[in-house]
């Protein structure tokens, strides 16, 4: 083999291993930067949700990296479920509240219905 050729084959391994390293540390770069950011988001939500409680935010603090990653996961399913619910709240309220003015309107209609039934029977006793 020519000495080029081993330089060649050389340069592209070399260029490879540190091709593989760099992507390597990246990704570790971006997962200390998502868990850092996790955690501040955590601590956030203890700020603002729990009042600032210390033994929160301590326990914010113990818990591992993918511990903080499940607990805002949950966070954020209980707001989405939260709109959700407060979206259904509005729809039972409407609802409730045709409901309501449809059974008075009935309740009006039988009133009347009724009075007019009572007149008819005075005036077939009377006869």
């Amino acid at each position: 083999m020519k000495n080029s050729t081993k330089a060649l084959l050389i340069g592209v391994g070399t260029v490879v291993a540190v091709g593989a390293i760099v992507v390597s540390s990246s990704n570790m770069a971006m997962e200390k930067i998502e868990s850092k950011i996790n955690r501040k988001r955590a601590r956030y939500f203890v700020k603002e949700k729990l009042k600032g409680n210390e033994k929160a935010m301590t326990v914010v603090d113990d818990l591992s990296d993918m511990e903080v990653a499940n607990l805002l996961s949950v966070v954020d399913k209980v707001s989405d479920l939260r709109g959700s619910v407060s979206s259904y709240g509005d729809h039972f309220k409407d609802t409730t509240s045709d409901f309501r003015d449809a059974f008075m309107e009935k309740k009006h209609d039988w009133k009347h219905e009724l009075k007019h039934h009572k007149k008819d029977l005075k005036h077939k006793l009377k006869k």
